[in-house]
């Protein structure tokens, strides 16, 4: 929490009965012939943050432009999130865990250059050049936030009071970390959403510096401003949540301040304050957060990769969707394909049959193959048969395939209704679709789907399916192709045709396992009929289906969105080779591998600088212990620094440390795959803290030291001569750090098996290339 600190100082002297030097004592280094004391140029040190503010940008600048259009191949997340900035700028609905604004700021850089979203980064590894992508200029875009960072760090510290070496310290700690670097470099979104975390902390510091002139002009600005970026970071990733909590907890403790009786407030200023917090910190972020999707809905207005994971109502809002071409009651006899709604696959079989033995000695039944490919072909689709009231169905069947007009009536009885029982012939090889009894390949909880000979009686109730359309309102409500969300749930077994990512052997020729989940109710058991085979929309229909739509509130689609991005963020529970646990990375056990080429024995891999991060532990360690001695000598009523110096640790340094644990210890509550990057905004705070640890050890006199403003005038400069020391020692330790593993974080660089394993300096460090 930051200070004013002239008002501070004052009120220190009246408390401590201590006389504080005057203003003018604060130029004692400086004198009319432009020394001080012999040390530096008067008119240096007064103007000596701006010229620290102006070194911390271009020392920014530098690393994060170094050599950016190097690698020309798309690297690590570029695959999202360069993905997604295609379809934007395509206007193609999509989805993703995340909220839209980093990757629409990302897709307005695309925009700017004239990039048209024809390439869609399919995989780690593609040339941009061969396929006529802007990289550098996208690169260079997001770049553009990374390289703020450390300016904002710099303003964050000065405006909380602390001195130019402090604020430079942090400034610089940051610039020249590793995994910062990385990030804010490439078309990523951290450093984006990073950006506006801080420029919420930097807006709520300069308006808690205006307490004492509330509701003026300039404290309206900052409130506003911090409601502002606190519903921008919100809007990049769902953890900017966890700087709205910051935020909000200094609101607490200022409310708990004002409302002090003792303080002359009276309820109806009290109320006046809370309002405004109210409006500001929560009614104007949410307002932001919801401006974000209106435009994203608004942009995203043609048919995408995204449109399946959405209801039948909101596909149909989306221009050239499949359901406002090709949705079409489904009857008995027909033809029909199943996509799975979640991963997409096909479901399919074919003639080749499950092993007898598969790898952990399990026998199977060695019945047909039942599998998810990626591609519908003619494997791919299914007769389906009424199971119970078959009479006059194969005359049915035999009068629609010969062309003949049937009647709307007719077609009515042999539509295929929510809670019909079926059976599914495969009419490749003219078996119906059966579970049995015998445990799936590679889901052994789950049930063998496989397929039955017609002419085999003896099991046919494992091959009965009862058709359970999702949202159904009763059991009138009609199978419709692209339209309809379905499970197939055994009558017998009770188990729902389901799949998943992991693919099967090569047995299966590394296809989806399709087995029967015994939990049908969950959501991922939801196909869709995307096709007929052989039927098609004439002009008039497709006239019909469109005048069939109901239009969806805007409201209506940002629930919808919402509901998804929660249940598919808490999903993200497969395991990831580069994933590692929250109790790892203050230590930086483990980094990230980014990108490999096997040519050049080059790589990029996402590791902090390792000494910036163990020094930055020691610093929030050391922090805790000289509060908790603090504290002790406090209640013998001993003072061990002064009031000042006090106060300062515990308000600005201690919002410091609450930021770090707040923006790092609720990981330790999550049950999706975390990486490091989840990290680096704490990293940040704890940077942040190493420079205050700094000035509490190295700066007896605060006043004198500390900038009102960091583009103000700076009283003093030059730390006492051991804290000037330390200054440079920690600096050229962790820039040296830097760039010993430089070539790890741009990736130009070649190094020999000896070089990649001197920078192995944990054995949990995966690099490649070590042989």
């Amino acid at each position: 929490m930051s200070i004013d600190e002239p008002q501070v100082r004052k009120r220190s002297a009246r408390e401590a009965g201590k006389q504080t030097a005057p203003e003018s004592d604060s130029l004692d280094s400086t004198t009319d012939s432009g020394k001080a004391k012999g040390t530096a140029p008067g008119w240096f040190v007064r103007s000596s943050s701006t010229y620290a503010f102006a070194l911390v940008a271009l020392l920014a600048f530098v690393t994060r432009y170094w050599k950016i259009w190097d690698p020309a191949q798309v690297v690590f997340d570029e695959v999202h999130f360069g993905k997604f900035a295609s379809y934007y700028l395509r206007r193609q609905y999509h989805f993703d865990i995340h909220p839209p604004c980093a990757k629409m700021m990302i897709a307005l850089g695309g925009w700017l250059v004239g990039y048209d979203g024809h390439f869609l980064f399919e995989k780690i590894g593609m040339d941009y050049m061969a396929n006529g992508v802007p990289y550098i200029m996208l690169r260079a875009w997001v770049a553009a936030w990374g390289a703020a960072l450390p300016p904002l760090v710099y303003m964050i510290m000065a405006e909380s009071g602390y001195s130019v070496a402090a604020s430079l310290l942090a400034a610089l700690l940051v610039t020249f970390d590793n995994a910062l670097v990385t990030q804010g470099r490439l078309i990523l979104l951290d450093n984006i959403m990073i950006f506006f975390m801080l420029a919420a902390v930097y807006s709520y510091v300069r308006f808690y510096k205006l307490r004492y002139r509330a509701f003026g002009a300039q404290w309206w600005s900052w409130l506003v401003a911090t409601g502002v970026m606190l519903g921008c970071a919100v809007s990049c990733k769902m953890v900017g949540l966890l700087t709205m909590t910051l935020v909000g907890s200094a609101v607490l403790c200022d409310l708990w301040r004002i409302i002090d009786i003792r303080r002359g407030t009276t309820m109806a200023q009290f109320a006046r304050h809370f309002a405004a917090r109210v409006f500001a910190l929560i009614v104007v972020p949410f307002a932001v957060y919801l401006g974000f999707f209106y435009v994203h809905f608004a942009v995203l207005t043609h048919t995408g990769p995204g449109d399946g994971y959405h209801t039948a109502k909101f596909q149909m809002q989306l221009i050239d969707n499949p359901m406002t071409k090709s949705s079409f009651d489904v009857y008995f006899g027909d033809e029909i394909a199943f996509r799975h709604r979640d991963t997409g696959v096909y479901m399919e079989s074919g003639v080749n049959r499950y092993p007898l033995r598969y790898d952990d000695q399990r026998v199977s039944s060695q019945g047909q193959q039942v599998t998810g490919a990626k591609k519908l072909s003619n494997d791919g689709y299914w007769r389906i048969k009424p199971a119970l009231n078959t009479e006059g169905f194969v005359e049915f069947q035999a009068r629609r395939q010969a062309g003949e007009t049937i009647s709307e009536e007719e077609l009515d009885k042999w539509a295929v209704h929510h809670m019909d029982l079926v059976q599914l012939e495969h009419v490749a090889t003219g078996t119906n679709l059966r579970t049995h009894d015998v445990a799936s390949p590679m889901t052994p909880t789950n049930m063998e789907i496989t397929t039955l000979a017609l002419n085999n009686t003896a099991n046919a109730a494992d091959t009965v399916w009862q058709i359970k359309i999702d949202q159904a309102t009763a059991n009138t409500t009609r199978l419709q192709t692209s339209a309809s969300f379905v499970r197939m749930v055994s009558q017998k077994h009770g188990v729902a045709i389901w799949t998943h990512k992991k693919a099967l052997p090569e047995w299966g020729l590394r296809r989806q396992e399709i087995n029967g989940n015994k939990k049908p109710a969950e959501k991922s058991t939801l196909w869709t009929v995307p096709k007929i085979r052989g039927r098609e929309a004439t002009a008039e229909e497709l006239e019909a289906m469109k005048k069939k739509i109901t239009p969806m509130g805007f409201l209506a689609k940002y629930a919808e969105l919402q509901g998804l991005m929660f249940r598919h963020n808490n999903a993200l529970t497969s395991v990831h080779p580069f994933q590692s646990t929250p109790i790892s990375w203050p230590l930086l056990l483990r980094g990230i591998s980014f990108w490999t080429d096997k040519d050049s024995r080059r790589q990029i891999y996402l590791l902090g600088n390792p000494v910036g991060w163990w020094m930055a532990n020691c610093a929030l360690f050391m922090y805790g212990t000289i509060m908790v001695g603090l504290a002790l000598f406090g209640r013998r009523n001993i003072e061990v620094v002064d009031g000042i110096i006090y106060r300062h640790m515990l308000r600005s340094t201690g919002f410091i440390a609450l930021a770090w644990a707040l923006h790092y210890l609720p990981f330790f509550l999550m049950g999706r795959s975390l990486f490091l990057h989840h990290y680096l905004p704490s990293a940040i705070f704890a940077y942040m803290m190493t420079a205050a640890i700094f000035q509490f050890g190295g700066i007896v006199d605060y006043p004198r030291f500390a900038l009102k403003h960091w583009y103000g005038r700076a009283r003093a400069l030059v730390p006492p001569g051991v804290a000037s020391m330390a200054f440079v020692a920690i600096l050229t330790v962790h820039i040296a750090c830097f760039v010993y593993f430089a070539p790890l974080t741009y990736g130009t660089t070649s190094l020999s098996p000896d070089e990649v394993n001197s920078r192995r300096w944990l054995e949990s460090y995966d690099l490649h290339f070590q042989k």
